[in-house]
């Protein structure tokens, strides 16, 4: 927190424990961050990651949390959260849950797997009833304003040097996800070596394709607006210069479209992906990370349970 560095995500286990409950668990995981926190001389800890959504959103489990850090040492708590523009976000989403090839089309997601929604709820409903403190901002796409909002705003402190026009966890388009999709019927194994391969390219040499990116607007158009009363509550939560339009629901998008659009690089990175493939180096990775490494965890947490919940 000196230093004006944050963590990708550090609450893994925090949100395990909250998810299962297991209240005495979370509070000394918590009790080991304050007491690290006084160690270095901070007087805040920041807890960061997309797990905290899901743990705390179901019953009152914000609200327990809050009540809990009270009691503890008299500590506060303050919730900070960042909402985007609803529609961009679900493809946004989607693109980065689609990036193992299991997600299926955005069609199929939107229906199966896309429910922040319904968390958002949860954590509204537990705010509204006085539960815990919120502070609602709107994602910007101007340069800097994720960061001014976030470290100045918020934590009050200077935007760390360095840390502005950063790329942060950068997406596939969406025909490059069809490939993963395609690669990942015939061999999982391959699908994040794709993966890496056309993330390499840059974003300029890549072709988006517009017909796949209307259909996947038009769903997601659809789709957000069967929860317009949920974002009309977000959006009175926000300050008046960051609130979005609410979508509203158009014409029943038809089947994802079998044309992809691809650019001379993105080709390029399959056609050496399957060079490569038939070399014995990538065929031991493949084998390694595919099979082995996975055959060896589960063997290490059916003989040693406790220590691999650690």
């Amino acid at each position: 927190m000196l230093a004006g560095r944050i963590s990708a995500g550090n609450t893994l286990h925090l949100a395990k424990h909250i998810r299962n409950e297991n209240w005495a668990a979370a509070e000394k995981w918590l009790g080991h961050a304050a007491d690290g926190a006084k160690a270095l001389g901070c007087d805040r800890v920041l807890l960061s990651s997309e797990w905290l959504l899901e743990a705390l959103a179901p019953g009152d489990r914000m609200t327990d949390l809050t009540r809990r850090l009270t009691e503890m040492d008299g500590y506060s708590v303050e919730f900070f959260l960042v909402l985007r523009e609803p529609v961009g976000q679900l493809i946004s989403l989607y693109k980065h849950r689609a990036k193992r090839g299991t997600a299926g089309s955005i069609d199929e997601w939107v229906e199966h797997g896309y429910d922040l929604p319904r968390r958002l709820s949860g954590i509204r409903r537990q705010v509204e009833a006085g539960g815990a403190k919120l502070i609602v901002r709107g994602y910007g796409k101007e340069s800097g304003s994720l960061e001014r909002l976030f470290f100045s705003d918020w934590l009050g402190v200077p935007v760390p040097e360095g840390a502005s026009n950063q790329r942060v966890n950068p997406s596939l388009s969406l025909s490059e996800l069809v490939l993963l999709r395609k690669l990942n019927a015939y061999h999982p194994g391959l699908v994040p070596y794709l993966y890496d391969r056309l993330l390499a390219v840059p974003i300029d040499k890549k072709l988006e394709g517009k017909e796949m990116i209307e259909h996947a607007r038009q769903v997601a158009i659809n789709r957000v607006a069967r929860d317009a009363d949920e974002w009309a509550h977000w959006n009175e939560m926000l300050p008046p210069g960051e609130r979005f339009g609410i979508a509203e629901s158009g014409p029943r998008p038809g089947s994802e479209p079998e044309a992809l659009e691809l650019s001379a690089e993105q080709l390029s990175a399959v056609m050496r992906l399957l060079s490569d493939a038939l070399a014995f180096r990538l065929r031991l990775q493949v084998l390694w990370t595919w099979r082995m490494r996975p055959f060896l965890a589960q063997i290490k947490r059916a003989i040693l349970p406790g220590l691999s919940r650690r």
